[in-house]
């Protein structure tokens, strides 16, 4: 996936036609392609990474105590407060990553003018991703410093963790910020000096005791994000619903066109239901034609050949005088046994005296007897559900 890497001015000068720097590069940050615009002019791309100008980030190494969350949060502001000048209250502090020793960067920044900043592109549509300091985006070699020269400062990186902004340089002297920096550095000085720009490599060699290299700018890759400065009330957000609108979209026409189906299926069954309600109708009155009206044609149906039956003198096989005479049949030998029979629900209920029915042998003996007669039963207790053969 392809990011948009946009190198910012000092946040003092940032506007709205400050022409800025910017990277395009890839899933494995390599450059695809360089340019200049102002923040209007920008390509929008699904990432967008800021490095934040070395004068507005104070990089502080110091050893973070064991703590997570909203104490740890808390605790930064008084770890940087011994080496600010002005109000704490007005600084923005982040920590990065610590180290097995509990080593760790913290950043500090102007919270206002960093706020600022990021509603300024909030206000062009364009919401960073990530945010880093601009002397830990350069790459060094291992165990040398890098500085690039720029137009109005220099960015010095002294490793992976540290880094500061410089002034630039007149004559053939080096930045006064450099040679400070080195003889803190003590045991720590770096082998060589790769230098980003023009510079009197002889003479710095001579001035600071250090080898100095004029090398080309580094634009084959981009640095990885060595630390985040978007946390805390400037992370961005979990969910931004500009990059669920096509789903959003998807999902809605999917369920206009489930609910168009489901009217469009009902449709069709209506349909069919109508045309075989006619069918019955049509058979009904062929079969019936002195009945004048036909609301229920089933019901009336069965209730036509109830009547027939009847009339011939035939009921049906699952009415209470067929049952009963086939189960009197059935179960004659034992008659004396049976202490009720109640007809409900087109069955027989016949309860027995319990000593007839007390054991399986027994029960399994009457339901052969009833299934022989073209009857089902089921006991239950001493209870015997009786109907026709094949009725449930």
């Amino acid at each position: 996936m392809k990011a948009l890497r946009v190198r910012l001015c000092p946040l003092t000068e940032l506007a709205a036609d400050s022409a800025l720097d910017f990277e395009i590069i890839d899933g494995e940050r390599r450059v695809l392609e360089h340019g200049t615009a102002v923040p209007a002019a920008l390509p929008r791309l699904a990432r967008t990474e800021f490095v934040i100008a070395a004068p507005d980030v104070l990089l502080l190494d110091t050893v973070l105590p064991r703590l997570s969350g909203a104490r740890r949060r808390a605790v930064l502001p008084a770890l940087a407060e011994p080496m600010l000048l002005g109000d704490i209250e007005q600084a923005f502090v982040v920590a990065g990553k610590s180290d097995g020793a509990g080593r760790a960067t913290l950043a500090v920044l102007d919270r206002a003018l960093f706020k600022r900043a990021i509603d300024l592109f909030a206000r062009l549509k364009i919401e960073p991703a990530s945010a880093t300091p601009e002397p830990l985006a350069l790459a060094t070699g291992r165990g040398n410093w890098r500085l690039r020269l720029g137009g109005a400062y220099g960015c010095l990186s002294m490793g992976e963790r540290q880094g500061i902004a410089c002034s630039i340089p007149e004559g053939a002297e080096p930045p006064v910020e450099l040679r400070l920096a080195l003889e803190q550095a003590g045991a720590a000085r770096p082998e060589a000096l790769e230098v980003e720009g023009e510079c009197d490599t002889a003479a710095w060699t001579a001035s600071l005791g250090v080898r100095v290299l004029t090398i080309a700018p580094g634009r084959a890759r981009a640095a990885p994000v060595a630390l985040e400065l978007l946390q805390y009330e400037f992370s961005p957000r979990i969910v931004d619903w500009r990059a669920w609108r096509l789903p959003a979209a998807l999902a809605a026409a999917l369920a206009l066109l489930w609910i168009a189906g489901l009217n469009i299926d009902a449709g069709l069954k209506l349909r069919e239901e109508r045309g075989l309600r006619a069918q019955m109708n049509a058979a009904f009155r062929e079969a019936f034609p002195r009945v004048p009206v036909v609301l229920d044609p089933l019901a009336q149906m069965r209730r036509a050949v109830a009547d027939l039956r009847s009339g011939a003198g035939t009921g049906d096989a699952g009415d209470f005088v067929p049952l009963a005479a086939g189960f009197a049949q059935a179960v004659q030998a034992d008659a004396e046994s049976v202490r009720q029979i109640e007809y409900r629900d087109r069955a027989l209920q016949v309860r027995f005296e319990p000593r007839a029915v007390d054991s399986a042998k027994k029960r399994d003996a009457f339901v052969e007897r009833l299934s022989k007669a073209g009857l089902t039963g089921r006991f239950s207790e001493s209870t015997l559900t009786v109907r026709r053969g094949g009725a449930t």
